[in-house]
């Protein structure tokens, strides 16, 4: 009885922890004292995330990257998002134009979303959003149009799985602007911390 006890104790331990640890959100830790600092942005859609960079134009642009089904068809039911969770699907990658931060800053409030900014080297900026760019236009012959989110999407190489959805993406973009990612990711529930 003793035991059984302890193991139950432990268990429910465990799972909080767990629990706390999924629901924590992640971290994003931009780079210390970036050269020639820009803004970026990553805009939380509640089940992914979005990364807006900016060009040489002064124009933002919004990358976005998700299950080609689900997210840039529109197929939302229940078979669809188990599928786009559970085995690997075709992967979409999306771009969006802002005129400016204002533009932005519109569609965040309209919507109640969260938007997080930080600085990092303009050159990095620049040079992953070209990256995407190019990534992009290899698929756009694939080039769809979706009027609910306002992207264009275009069918990605990358699979689309589990262990390698919007977030996980997210990281990797983020990683090659120099910025660290601490915590669980698996869903769009990001914070900017910044080193002391």
């Amino acid at each position: 009885m003793h035991i059984r006890r302890i193991v139950t104790f432990t268990l429910i331990a465990v799972t909080c922890i767990f629990l706390i640890w999924i629901f924590t959100p992640a971290s994003i830790i931009p780079p210390a004292r970036p050269t020639e600092a820009i803004a970026v942005h990553v805009l939380d859609l509640g089940l992914h995330p979005e990364l807006v960079l900016p060009n040489n134009n002064g124009e933002l642009i919004v990358y976005a990257y998700g299950d080609w089904n689900y997210f840039a068809l529109n197929n939302q039911g229940l078979s669809d998002g188990l599928a786009a969770l559970l085995i690997p699907t075709q992967g979409t990658l999306g771009r969006q134009k802002y005129s400016n931060i204002e533009q932005l800053q519109q569609k965040v409030k309209e919507q109640d979303l969260t938007l997080l900014s930080f600085e990092v080297a303009k050159a990095k900026a620049l040079q992953l959003a070209q990256a995407l760019d190019q990534r992009f236009n290899r698929n756009i012959d694939t080039r769809i149009e979706n009027p609910q989110t306002g992207l264009t999407l275009v069918k990605d190489e990358q699979e689309y799985t589990m262990l390698h959805n919007s977030n996980h993406e997210l990281v990797e973009w983020l990683e090659q602007l120099d910025c660290q990612v601490e915590g669980f990711v698996m869903w769009s529930n990001f914070q900017v911390k910044y080193r002391d």
